[in-house]
């Protein structure tokens, strides 16, 4: 009878670990969604609420292009050299890679930025360009690091 009530209470033990290390890798897992569904919604609602218009786009020489582009969004851009130009002919358009200072075909902001805030307007100045020819339309891209985007058909001279 002794041995019956020692197994039966070394089970229950044992049953009691097992349930509790159960528990705790599921509440480890719950714990690692929550995380992942958190950062996911914070994104959706960062590229939501990001919003860019070019406002002007002109060539300073026959080999450089400046564009004014405004954060019209109620989010601030906090990565902006991770932006994306992309400029060319209509059809033919190509990255620009960041550069600062400019360094071969490069763009760059007229002023040092680390933060995009909203309601701000920027240049965005591109260099060593091949020759802009009259009367050809361009197309300029700009995309911030969440993949909002605004874009511009150009022509010239």
């Amino acid at each position: 009878m002794a041995s019956a009530v020692f197994t039966e209470a070394i089970l229950i033990v044992a049953s009691v670990i097992v349930a509790a290390g159960l528990a705790g890798v599921v509440m480890a897992k719950v714990g690692s969604f929550q995380s992942t569904f958190s950062q996911s919604t914070e994104d959706q609602k960062q590229a939501v609420l990001t919003s860019i218009k070019i406002i002007y786009v002109t060539n300073t020489t026959d080999t450089s292009v400046s564009a004014w582009v405004k954060n019209v969004g109620s989010y601030p851009i906090t990565t902006p050299q991770n932006t994306d130009i992309y400029f060319g002919q209509v059809n033919q358009m190509q990255r620009i890679p960041y550069s600062d200072p400019p360094s071969g075909l490069s763009w760059e902001f007229s002023t040092a930025m680390t933060v995009w805030d909203q309601e701000n307007t920027t240049q965005i100045n591109i260099s060593n360009l091949s020759a802009i020819q009259c009367g050809v339309t361009y197309d300029i891209q700009v995309t911030t690091p969440n993949g909002v985007s605004d874009q511009q058909f150009t022509r010239f001279c």
